[in-house]
């Protein structure tokens, strides 16, 4: 794309202006929901998000945490580790299907304390409150009929994220470590794509293709939502938090 010169006065976050770069990018063909939380505040109506918590008194939804490049920050509860009492989630309400093709979700993410969290990073297929998939010691837990992602579980034997998929209530079989563990307040990209019969998921850690899961990651023709969810361990007295710096969905219209 060649380069183009900025007019003095431009605003280049005009709605205008961006839509006509988008569609230079990426063309009228290709949906994207793309946000990178750079709002004082969101409220959950006026926004095209799910914020769930749990009964314990420090999870709450997830919020804008003011700092530098704009966050959204998850925060978990110190109870007693499930999901109902100590889990924060957020989920783009706006629904997807593998069989458009070109299904993919991307996203910049740290963990505050891998000590005490479990976290996970992908696509699911309800709204309301739940740890879509676990790991204790290297026992796969499947609360979701389909979902595909990242998980990372302080329970884990091997501490690493974990690439994952169900499909139609059955795991993929090739559900494992990808060899790369977070890092405390580190930031990673992470980015799964899936073909479009929910066939193969490729999954890749800061730009770099990290496992590849090819028997059942997710149904076809099932509504997915992107989601990001953290949990506590059950044993700590703090919170766990996960600050969001931005995510991206996108599929063939």
């Amino acid at each position: 794309m060649p380069i183009e010169t900025i007019k003095l006065g431009q605003v280049l976050s005009d709605p205008a202006t961006m839509r006509e770069q988008f569609n230079k990018l990426a063309p009228n063909s290709t949906f994207q929901s793309f946000h990178d939380f750079l709002e004082l505040a969101i409220v959950e109506a006026d926004s095209p998000f799910i914020f769930n918590a749990g009964s314990d008194n420090l999870a709450i939804d997830p919020a804008i945490n003011v700092q530098e490049g704009g966050v959204l920050r998850a925060t978990a509860g110190d109870g007693d580790g499930s999901a109902a009492a100590d889990g924060s989630q957020v989920c783009l309400v706006v629904p997807v299907q593998v069989n458009n093709g070109g299904l993919a979700f991307e996203c910049r993410i740290n963990l505050t304390d891998i000590t005490k969290c479990s976290a996970f990073v992908g696509f699911t297929d309800v709204t309301t409150l739940e740890e879509p998939i676990s790991v204790s010691g290297t026992t796969i837990t499947t609360n979701a009929t389909n979902a595909v992602g990242f998980v990372f579980d302080t329970a884990m034997t091997t501490k690493e994220w974990w690439s994952v998929g169900v499909s139609g209530n059955t795991d993929d079989t090739g559900s494992n470590t990808t060899g790369v563990a977070p890092v405390n307040t580190v930031y990673q990209v992470l980015r799964c794509e899936v073909n479009s019969t929910g066939t193969q998921g490729v999954f890749s850690i800061d730009g770099v293709v990290v496992k590849t899961l090819s028997v059942g990651v997710a149904a076809a023709s099932t509504n997915l939502f992107f989601t990001v969810f953290i949990n506590g361990d059950g044993s700590n007295s703090a919170a766990a938090t996960a600050d969001i710096d931005y995510m991206l969905v996108e599929h063939n219209r």
